[in-house]
């Protein structure tokens, strides 16, 4: 294996090489490539999202950060058909990333709500054929962070234009990386064959109608920081096979970790080295591969950030607080959403027998009155 080549694989991979490693120098090699990686990639990020920041404005930035996270992702997971269709769907998604989350907020709590809905859903649908590989989780990330950092006027013309450079970036990678995939798989064949009972689409519909709900939900409490609400949310009902358990208990207790740890750095180094904390942040988030330990590291740029406006103790205080919340709606959600698709199975069911009760009696009546 080429270094190169070492640089392209997960963190989690690289770790069970290292652990894997037939001896010491083989080890080194392959903790040399996890540091290198978690180096460049840091390196980068911070120029990639200042560079847009600086052309397409500071408000933007938020847009920037999704651009890049689509930018690492799209390298390795496809859409799961045809590449042009992909491309052009692509476009279709950022524009809805464009302007949904800032129309919506314009509308009324119902037209607002069916607003989310909608694009939720088109998110999901073109871009989670393959839910397991991530795309849902990334891409609703992106719309949630979007609608938590809205802007309008010449800055939303600003955005527009850095998605659409994001597109041109994010489009030719999909293309050129994808192109010789799933040639005989048209978006269309993958619509086709939606059923509204594959768990898929029913993964789909629970994780679009949840959100929508809980930011409709937000229209009558106006939380400060309502995006941290939707990840948490989100993270729990994009988990592919469904982890509930599992994921609620990583996400509240990285959430209660980092944001205390986050407290206690703040308050013992100097205000001069604040600055380092993003990136030292960064540097470790890239050598995790454990869902809890990324929900810790997370809440160091998070909260760096709400600090300088709200002050330490209130930005600890409303990261915690909506992070539950955020998982509370998404438990409370998810126990209704799979009681109510219960009950309508066995309703449909009671229908489906009854007609079919009534055909059988129907039938023995002509041959009673034969005989």
């Amino acid at each position: 294996m080429r270094f190169y080549d070492a640089l392209q694989l997960d963190p989690a991979v690289l770790k069970d090489r290292i652990k894997k490693a037939s001896d010491g120098r083989e080890r080194l090699w392959f903790m040399t490539a996890l540091l290198v990686r978690d180096v460049l990639l840091v390196a980068f990020a911070i120029v990639f999202i200042l560079f847009l920041t600086l052309v397409f404005g500071q408000e933007n930035s938020s847009m920037a950060v999704i651009i890049f996270c689509i930018l690492l992702s799209i390298r390795f997971v496809s859409f799961g058909y045809k590449a042009k269709h992909s491309v052009i769907n692509l476009a279709a998604v950022f524009g809805i990333l464009t302007v949904s989350p800032v129309y919506a907020q314009h509308l009324g709590p119902l037209a607002g709500f069916a607003v989310h809905f909608i694009s939720l859903s088109l998110i999901l649908v073109i871009t989670c054929e393959y839910p397991e590989m991530g795309n849902g989780g990334l891409y609703l990330f992106g719309y949630v962070f979007l609608a938590g950092n809205p802007v309008e006027g010449s800055a939303l013309a600003g955005r527009a234009m850095m998605a659409l450079v994001g597109f041109g970036l994010c489009g030719a990678i999909l293309f050129f990386r994808h192109r010789k995939k799933h040639k005989n798989v048209s978006f269309l064949h993958v619509v086709g064959r939606m059923r509204i009972y594959d768990p898929k689409c029913q993964w789909q519909l629970r994780l679009a109608l949840g959100l929508s709900l809980l930011f409709l939900l937000n229209r009558a409490l106006n939380l400060n920081r309502f995006m941290w609400a939707g990840f948490a949310c989100s993270s729990l009902l994009s988990s592919y096979p469904v982890n509930l358990r599992g994921r609620l208990a990583e996400r509240a207790g990285g959430i209660v970790l980092g944001s205390l740890l986050f407290a206690a750095v703040y308050r013992h180094i100097p205000e001069s080295f604040l600055f380092m904390v993003g990136p030292a942040a960064g540097l470790c988030l890239g050598i995790c591969s454990s869902y809890f330990a990324k929900t810790v590291l997370n809440c160091f740029g998070a909260l760096l950030m709400a600090a300088g406006t709200y002050g330490l103790s209130a930005a600890v205080s409303v990261r915690i607080v909506n992070n539950l919340l955020g998982i509370a709606f998404g438990l409370l959600f998810f126990k209704v959403y799979e009681k109510a698709v219960r009950a309508v199975c066995a309703l449909l069911e009671r229908l489906k027998k009854r007609e079919a009760d009534s055909m059988q009696r129907e039938n023995q009546g002509p041959a009673g009155e034969a005989g």
